[in-house]
């Protein structure tokens, strides 16, 4: 099991050039977690391609289904935010920030990484390269 960022699980949903990389590595058995976050940014990534015209009309909210499909039915399993959530939100910021130099991060980026810290997973899967330096730099390991 793994951690998926938005930037990755979009790819499993709209087909962009890298999306079959990302496809290869689900499978019938395996979950995928993410935060509750996700699904909020995930609409907006819909909903923004939709309105550039690059998704038809009123795909976004079928993309959005499928995602609270998938959730209700267990492949993607959310990690709440919490307490735990918030301790690990200040270590990665931390982290990041207290490097020489700063290793610049995210609001919702921290996040990911802090909930994929509580939700015990060691690897992470992003498509998004400004986090990936984050995500190594607080122990995970990157994929693809």
């Amino acid at each position: 099991m793994s951690y998926w960022d938005t930037s990755a699980l979009v790819k499993l949903y709209v087909q962009e050039p890298d999306s079959a990389r990302f496809q290869a590595m689900t499978g019938a058995d395996i979950r995928l977690f993410t935060a509750r976050l996700s699904r909020y940014e995930a609409w907006t990534m819909f909903r923004r391609r939709e309105a550039a015209g690059l998704l038809p009309p009123e795909e976004a909210l079928a993309l959005l289904r499928e995602i609270s499909t998938d959730i209700a039915a267990g492949n993607i399993v959310i990690q709440e935010d919490g307490m735990a959530v918030e301790r690990e939100f200040s270590a990665v910021m931390e982290a990041c920030l207290s490097q020489t130099p700063p290793v610049f991060i995210r609001t919702n980026d921290a996040l990911h990484l802090a909930s994929a810290k509580v939700a015990g997973e060691t690897e992470f899967v992003i498509a998004d390269g400004r986090q990936r330096a984050a995500a190594l730099l607080v122990g995970f390991t990157v994929l693809p």
